[in-house]
Parts: C-alpha cells; structure tokens; sequence
C-alpha cells in the first residue's frame, strides 16, 4: 500500500511537471482567472491520484488531468490566432480611474471596493488621487497606475548627461560552489578570484554564499551565516 503510494505520488507529480512545462511559463508569470482555475483543478486531481485504493484505477485522473491541459493548451493557440477569441477568454482591461474620476460602474464590473482600490494604489506608492492620470485594472488581476506627468519619477533622459552602458554583475560564486564559465567568460581563473577574496578575509568558498563581480572586475562578497 505504501509503495504503491509513492508510486502514484511520483506518476502525478511527473505529469504535473510535463503538463506545466507544456502549457507554458503563463501559468506562473501572467495568471488570469481562468489559468488559476485551471491550475487549482489539475492540481486537485493529480493530488487525488495519491490517495486512490487501487493503481488501476490511475488511468482516469490521469485522463482527466491531460484533457484539461490539452483543452488550455488549444485555448491558448487561439487565443494568439485571434483577437476576438483572446478578448472572450481573457477580457478586456477596465479603466477605474480618468480624468479625476473614479468610475464606479466600472468598479462594481472588476468587484472591487473604494477601500481595496485605494489600498492597491498605495501598495504602489500613490497616496493621493489627483497625482493620477489613469488606474487600468489589467486582464490578469493587477492594477497599472499611469501618474500625471509633474508627478511621474525622473529618468536619465530627463537629465542634461548621457549615461554610460552599464553590464550586470556576473556570479561567480554561489553558496560556495565556483561558477567556472562565468569566471571564463571575464577572462580570469581561480587564483585571480581567491587572491581577491584574500583581501576581504575569505579563505575558502565554503565560506561564501555569493561573489558577484561588476564590469570594472571589482568583487562583492557576501559570506555565509553561520
């Protein structure tokens, strides 16, 4: 009994795995309504699979789980095909706020109340409503915030200088394992780096839980905790 268990503990949770990847990064990154229903579901019969009485009767969760994956999989390759099809599927953004106007017919479609519409802008950072040009509830459940232009942040363009490029910082130690392609791809070897972390006190990788190092080769260190 316990065997058979792991063993359908281990059958769902490879279907599960290839039925992810199959449908795609969406189903984490960008969830809709319908892509959380659908996850909640598939993962409800892949859990039921574990407590079956019987290994033979595997087979119709197990059709199950494939039928609703296969179903998303065929929505989703409509949905690029056509515009029409990805409207009705994943609907349209609202527009809650334009114009110094709150649209409260517009909040009663999305269902969202005054109070969790202002906590959601403030969870942004906006705490007052007439810094704001447009609030757009998204498809996907989040709220974009379009600020008025004397109150959007500066950028460098904004500025009278012309920035450098700028490279992001390449890992070359991680929870005290070296990563050598990336030493490689600096042109540097492990004498190099251990004589750089020397000068910061490290003896050993064991003791390091990242080493970053930025364009100009300068090393950052953060050492483990103990």
């Amino acid at each position: 009994m316990i065997l058979e268990t792991i063993s359908l503990a281990l059958i769902s949770l490879v279907v599960l795995f290839i039925l992810t990847r199959l449908m795609g990064y969406r189903q984490i990154t960008q969830l809709s309504m319908y892509d959380y229903i659908i996850g909640i579901t598939i993962g409800s019969i892949a859990s039921e699979m574990v407590v079956l009485d019987d290994f033979n009767n595997m087979l119709r969760p197990l059709t199950g789980m494939i039928i609703y994956a296969l179903f998303t999989i065929i929505l989703s390759l409509l949905s690029r095909s056509s515009l029409a099809i990805r409207k009705f599927i994943e609907g349209n953004p609202i527009t809650l706020y334009e114009n110094n106007k709150i649209d409260s017919t517009a909040l009663a479609k999305a269902r969202i109340d005054v109070n969790e519409f202002l906590m959601q802008l403030r969870i942004q950072g906006y705490f007052d409503l007439t810094q704001l040009d447009t609030v757009i509830l998204e498809t996907n459940g989040n709220i974009s915030v379009f600020p008025k232009s004397q109150y959007r942040p500066a950028i460098v363009n904004d500025l009278p200088v012309k920035p450098q490029r700028e490279k992001p910082s390449l890992s070359l130690v991680i929870d005290g394992h070296i990563l050598k392609d990336q030493l490689a791809f600096i042109e540097k070897d492990e004498k190099w780096l251990m004589s750089q972390l020397k000068v910061q006190g490290y003896q050993s990788y064991d003791q390091l839980l990242l080493v970053l190092c930025d364009q100009d080769n300068n090393i950052t260190s953060y050492a483990k905790r103990n």
